[in-house]
């Protein structure tokens, strides 16, 4: 990933710093896992945990995008589209993403402004394939090759 200054406003923590497990139900963010960008004990497997990146703007996302949690995904990502700018998400502890949670993304990205672009980092296997197979021309997704 790149640095850089903070130029914008990422997004109201409170919109997206909450994982909702379905095993234990609702996860709440402390401050301590918010500035460590760890999700707390217990939101681990069959939730989502989701943390604003200052540097570069984005979003960090671990654990499962999948119908229990692509409501928290799509807020997400459109508290970021509405402040402009590229966005960067690293994906490196995103464990599964559904195809629906895929398209949102693509949706995201083509409501950036014009020349914005979604760099994605680490991403996992499941969500690469899924572009490649859905696909935009031209694309405002950028995959992280290395």
């Amino acid at each position: 990933m790149t640095t850089g200054t903070l130029k914008r406003s990422i997004v109201d923590l409170g919109a997206v710093t909450v994982s909702n497990t379905p095993e234990t139900g609702s996860c709440e963010s402390s401050s301590d896992s918010s500035v460590t960008g760890a999700p707390p004990p217990g939101c681990g497997a069959g939730g989502l945990w989701i943390v604003p990146l200052v540097t570069p703007a984005g979003l960090k996302v671990s654990g499962e995008i999948d119908r229990t949690t692509r409501g928290m995904w799509e807020r997400a990502l459109d508290g970021l589209v509405t402040g402009g700018g590229d966005l960067h998400l690293d994906l490196s502890e995103l464990t599964f993403i559904d195809v629906r949670g895929t398209w949102l993304l693509t949706r995201a990205a083509q409501n950036l402004p014009p020349g914005d672009r979604v760099f994605l980092h680490r991403s996992p296997y499941c969500l690469r394939s899924v572009l490649t197979l859905i696909g935009s021309d031209p694309s405002p997704i950028e995959v992280e090759t290395a």
